[in-house]
């Protein structure tokens, strides 16, 4: 069974026609998902598959991302809903503005023009990202100097800002907001690509400012995130309470925040069966957190986060780690899809019965044929030893 074009012809299932607020053809989060519609980190990742085989599809993908997502300020929309979508009368022409989302498309940008080069689309992409990190700084910048998400804010534990809704990491926010390890790695992610852009587009004054803040921003997030005890990187929240071992704290070495020394301590949590190491696939908790259960983001295998964790990897060079996780993971996607037919958004890291998944404590479990949460394509390039970074 070949998963990348079953991924490929789901793909062509989930394209639309123009549709407002979309001026021309779009494609979907996935034929199962609840509302019709793009945006949060789920475009960027489809974007980046797509990449792999059309590059330019993926481009006019990213830009129609953009273009209907980025406000005027600069904050992204959570969501932009098809006019015939049931609840596109509860959105702002389309668009949900309550929270924003996850801050990666930058990197996705940079694969596409690292494949082919286009000056016009550097340039949008670098103006778009000044733009959006100025909303970031002034919106989840705290005096610190380090970023929360809305997650974290009291009464809004429902809030999925950060994509890891429903997480133990949001069990306790009263003396919240605070700062949160994974969106201030994906904002030193952000600046990174930013630089990239700017250097390479030859815009000197705009790489120094850049460079500046990434190199201050992560000064900061090392002496606040590390965690010794856990020996690992996690939210700095006051009481420790929210100190748990998650998915989200491997954003570190998605970013190269972490040293050497951290990373001897953080990769085997990855391997070792009684933490993260589960039979079928990585948890979005360890196994040894009290508050692990397979309930969505509380316990689940999402195939995004192995992406992401594997791309970390492979920064440090760990490429024999990141195939080896990648490969179960991949195993579960497929024994499942032989059972079902279909991809699903999150699956089962113990033993692969994707019906025993909850959601928020209700027997609803994952989506179906939700294309940005299986990354086949990485994946098995991933498992082959293919840099995806």
């Amino acid at each position: 069974m070949n998963l990348i074009e079953k991924w490929k012809l789901l793909v062509d299932e989930c394209v639309n026609p123009a549709e407002y607020p979309f001026p021309g053809e779009w494609i979907s989060l996935g034929k199962g998902y609840p509302v019709r519609g793009i945006g949060g980190w789920e475009t960027p990742i489809i974007a980046h598959e797509i990449a792999e085989y059309d590059v330019e599809r993926a481009k006019h993908l990213m830009v129609l991302y953009i273009n209907c997502c980025l406000r005027e300020d600069g904050m992204l929309a959570a969501r932009v809903i098809a006019k015939s979508d049931p609840i596109y009368e509860l959105t702002e022409k389309g668009r949900i503005y309550r929270y924003s989302h996850s801050p990666i498309w930058l990197f996705v940008a940079k694969k596409i023009l690292d494949k082919k080069w286009d000056e016009k689309f550097a340039l949008f992409c670098l103006e778009s990202g000044l733009k959006n990190l100025k909303w970031w700084e002034e919106n989840r910048k705290d005096r610190i100097g380090l970023f929360w998400y809305m997650d974290s804010f009291p009464d809004e534990k429902d809030s999925p800002e950060s994509g890891y809704e429903n997480s133990p990491r949001w069990d306790f926010t009263e003396l919240g907001p605070f700062p949160c390890i994974d969106l201030s790695c994906q904002i030193l992610f952000y600046l990174e690509n930013l630089i990239f852009l700017a250097v390479t587009l030859n815009k000197r004054d705009v790489e120094i400012k850049l460079k500046v803040s990434h190199d201050e921003l992560k000064r900061i997030m090392l002496r606040y995130f590390w965690d010794e005890i856990t020996g690992i990187f996690c939210d700095y929240e006051l009481t420790g309470i929210n100190t748990k071992k998650t998915t989200a704290s491997f954003w570190s070495i998605v970013s190269g925040l972490a040293l050497d020394e951290d990373i001897e301590r953080m990769v085997p949590l990855l391997q070792d069966s009684s933490e993260f190491g589960a039979p079928m696939g990585l948890p979005a908790v360890s196994l040894s957190e009290p508050k692990f259960e397979l309930d969505s983001w509380r316990g689940c295998l999402f195939p995004s986060e192995v992406f992401w964790i594997s791309l970390g990897l492979q920064r440090y060079k760990l490429y024999d780690i990141a195939a080896s996780i990648a490969q179960k993971c991949l195993e579960n996607i497929s024994r499942v899809y032989k059972n079902t037919g279909r991809f699903w958004e999150f699956y089962n890291p113990l033993n692969g019965d994707i019906s025993r998944l909850k959601r928020k404590k209700t027997s609803n479990g994952p989506f179906p044929d939700c294309l940005g949460s299986v990354p086949v394509i990485s994946l098995e390039k991933i498992i082959a030893g293919e840099k995806i970074c």
